[in-house]
């Protein structure tokens, strides 16, 4: 959590800014540690959804790979 005033880091139980020794509202500091939460959680999301894809697109090359082995050794039809 920072500081809305001069963006430094705080710690959640200061009542003051170190920084620039603004008094720091429970309110404020509340939504600012939810934002933050939020702002950690999309990341994991959308890190945790690239995985999937990358693994997805893995399987897919594979399936492919096989498909054309599949294709090139079956006996031809006439």
């Amino acid at each position: 959590m920072n500081c809305p005033d001069c963006g430094k880091p705080l710690q959640p139980d200061f009542n003051y800014c170190p920084g620039c020794g603004i008094e720091l509202d429970k309110l404020d500091q509340f939504r600012q540690v939810v934002e933050d939460s939020f702002a950690q959680l999309e990341v994991v999301v959308a890190g945790d959804a690239i995985l999937r894809l990358e693994s997805l697109s893995s399987r897919l090359d594979s399936m492919e790979q096989e498909l054309d082995v599949f294709l090139t050794t079956a006996p031809q039809r006439t």
